[in-house]
Order: C-alpha cells, then sequence, then structure tokens
C-alpha cells in the first residue's frame, strides 16, 4: 500500500519532442515532462522513500523512480484511478515502438483491476491482474504504432484502474521509449539537477537552434545528432556561464535531433524537431 499522498496532481506544459521525454520518471513528481494524476495520491510515480515497498516486491526497474498503479488501501476513494501523459512528435517511418517494462506485484483478487496504455484516446493494450503470472518481475511490452508515425504530435497516456479497496493490486510501470525503424529515439534524463539550467530552444526550430547555459560554469561540449545518431555538429566552448550560443537550423533536412551537452562530467539530453 502506498504511503504518501500529494493534494495536488502536476501538470507542466513543455515544448513537443520526437521522443517519449523522462521515460524511467527520474525527475520525480511534478517536476518533470508527464501530466500526472490520481485519485487518492495526485501523482503515481513513487520511489521508496514516498510510498513503501509494498514489503518488498514494488521497486523501480531503473533509478529511482517508477509510476505505481492501485496500492490504494482501506478508506481510500474508489475507483482509484492513476495515469501520466505525456505529447509527443512521432516521425514518420515504416516501423514504430512505443516500449515499456510493466510488473505486477502482490496482484490482489479483483481480475478487472488494469492498466490501458492509449494514444490519442486509442486503448492499444490492456494489461490485467489475469496477466499476473506474465508479469511478476518487470517485463517489457512493445505496443506497434505504426499508423502513428506520421510525422504528427499525439499524445501517449498510460492508466491504471483499481476497482474496489477490498483487495489492493500493484501495477507497476518503467523504463518507457520509443522506437522508429529499430531507432531508438527516447532516452532518460541524465543528470537533471547538475545541467538543469541548459536550455534548447525553439522546439520545433526552423531557422536557429538556440542553447542557453545560464549559471553554468566553465567549458561545455556541444554535440548535435540526427535521428540515427550521425554528428552534425560538435563544437567545444570555454566560459559559458551566462552565454547563449546559436546554430543553423536552415542547413538541416526536418527531421528529428538531440542537443548533448557534456559540462565537467555531467551530460544532459535534449531532442528537437526542425522543421522548415
Amino acid at each position: 500500500m502506498k504511503h504518501i499522498t500529494l493534494l495536488v496532481a502536476a501538470v507542466l506544459s513543455l515544448p513537443l519532442s520526437a521522443q517519449v521525454l523522462d521515460g524511467s520518471f527520474e525527475a520525480g513528481p511534478g517536476t518533470g515532462p508527464w501530466t500526472e494524476a490520481s485519485s487518492n495520491f495526485g501523482t503515481p510515480l513513487c520511489n521508496a522513500a514516498g510510498c513503501g515497498t509494498c514489503g518488498g516486491p514494488c521497486v523501480p526497474r531503473t533509478g529511482s523512480w517508477y509510476a505505481w498503479f492501485g496500492g490504494a488501501g482501506s478508506g481510500s476513494v474508489m475507483p482509484e484511478v492513476g495515469s501520466v501523459e505525456q505529447s509527443i512528435f512521432i516521425p514518420s517511418g515504416t516501423t514504430a515502438q512505443l516500449r515499456m517494462y510493466v510488473k505486477i506485484a502482490l496482484a490482489g483478487t479483483n481480475l478487472t483491476d488494469r492498466i490501458e496504455v492509449s494514444i490519442d484516446g486509442t486503448v492499444l493494450e490492456t494489461i490485467d491482474l489475469n496477466d499476473a503470472s506474465t508479469y511478476t518481475a518487470y517485463t517489457q511490452v512493445a505496443l506497434d504504432i505504426n499508423s502513428f508515425a506520421n510525422g504528427a504530435n499525439h499524445t501517449i497516456k498510460i492508466e491504471g484502474t483499481q476497482e474496489d479497496a477490498a483487495t489492493v493490486s500493484n501495477i507497476l510501470v518503467d523504463d518507457v521509449d520509443l522506437t522508429v525503424d529499430g531507432n531508438v529515439i527516447s532516452s532518460l534524463f541524465e543528470h537533471p539537477d547538475e545541467l538543469g539550467g541548459v536550455k534548447v530552444y525553439p522546439n520545433p526550430a526552423s531557422d536557429n537552434i538556440t542553447v542557453s547555459f545560464g549559471s553554468v560554469r566553465g567549458e561545455a561540449v556541444v554535440v548535435i545528432r540526427d535521428i540515427r545518431g550521425n554528428v552534425v555538429e560538435s563544437n567545444r566552448w570555454s566560459d559559458v556561464y551566462m552565454r547563449t550560443f546559436t546554430y543553423d537550423a536552415r542547413v538541416l533536412a526536418n527531421g528529428a535531433y538531440t542537443v548533448t551537452v557534456e559540462q565537467g562530467g555531467n551530460r544532459v539530453t535534449h531532442r528537437l524537431v526542425v522543421a522548415h
């Protein structure tokens, strides 16, 4: 059973990107790109300090945070409905998959307790407690989303439902990502706190790409890669404190790119779309 209750669900609006941002939920509740909701807890995002471990099995697959659906005990508002969602740009491609790892920990007896994965309101997959034996450990679920790989924006949503408090269900999700034509174009935030002052904008970009360093100090390396990982621009800058650097987006083809900034042993990767 979860121990934490947040009073307000967090909603943070970020520019659309060609990726699943923070697929491992490491930014935590209220500070990342996911729109979060829960009938009882304000958010389904959990770590051990905030939610406990339901006696041991309720843990993340990687990192410290994960999405825990259910976990509502006696006195809770029923049904407990929790969700995370975000809008993303899905590039055009022949094949595309939305992937995530799912674990059913200490399943209850109400077999209709479930999670549903949807894009733009269309349910792609339902996993309920009938599937408990398949998901005793974190198991990857790969969903074909070829029809959504059309160079447009789409909303992905993972929603969990626990029907009553008499039997508690615990369905966990971690490490969500997106692939197009076999290329993973989503990733985890890497050291988000250390380089949190770095901004890359606008997104989408048409004429220029601006990298702003804010209060980050010292030497930094900026590398721009295309969707297949090819380096299209690389620069080493000294004394980046309160400085901005501009790159010409007009020389880049339309599509998805990554901008990776490395400084002082820390690294953060931003995803953006070039659209002329």
